[in-house]
């Protein structure tokens, strides 16, 4: 990750990360169209208010020039000793809770029975490939029911070729007649 330090970019920039923040939303203010000011705007603005920034990243993130180099960079100036404790007491406050409190999952017989397989019980999908050739496929093996079934499921996945679909199953019904005619005259 590429650290950038903001105080090689700004003259006199302030320590304080609640100055700091100060400053360069006043700049954002006062320059929202350019690309380095929001650059930094957004950055500083991912670690400060991370909702706030889920908020507006999507039309800022348009006015920076290398979307990559954004999120690739990791900016140096949030370093300071105060701010890093701060967060550091909220994590700590956050695991705390968590242990005291830890979510358990229950078991309740009622909703279970031991005796089903929930393996025999599941549901196994039946995987039906469709597809014009090989509905001419199936036409041309004999199975013209399964053909003309696979050739109406098509009409109902593409509707605008209703009519050449309609065609194909003529075509199908009008060899099933032929091959009729052929077995009875062989007979």
């Amino acid at each position: 990750m590429k650290k950038i330090e903001i105080n090689n970019f700004f003259e006199n920039f302030p320590v304080e990360p609640e100055q700091q923040w100060a400053l360069l939303e006043a700049y954002h203010q006062k320059y929202p169209a350019s690309h380095f000011i929001t650059f930094f705007y957004l950055k500083m603005l991912q670690e400060k208010s991370p909702k706030k920034y889920e908020l507006e990243k999507s039309k800022l993130l348009l006015s920076i020039y290398n979307r990559n180099e954004f999120h690739a960079s990791k900016l140096e100036y949030f370093a300071t000793p105060e701010f890093m404790e701060d967060t550091t007491n909220e994590i700590a406050e956050l695991v705390a809770q968590f242990q005291q409190n830890t979510p358990k999952i229950k078991f309740d017989p009622g909703k279970h029975n031991a005796d089903s397989n929930l393996a025999e019980i599941g549901e196994i999908e039946d995987i039906e490939f469709i597809s014009e050739t090989l509905a001419m496929v199936y036409a041309e093996q004999g199975y013209t029911g399964k053909a003309i079934k696979m050739i109406k499921k098509l009409m109902l996945q593409n509707p605008e070729k209703n009519t050449y679909f309609a065609a194909l199953i003529e075509n199908v019904k009008n060899s099933i007649n032929q091959n009729q005619n052929l077995e009875e005259n062989n007979n």
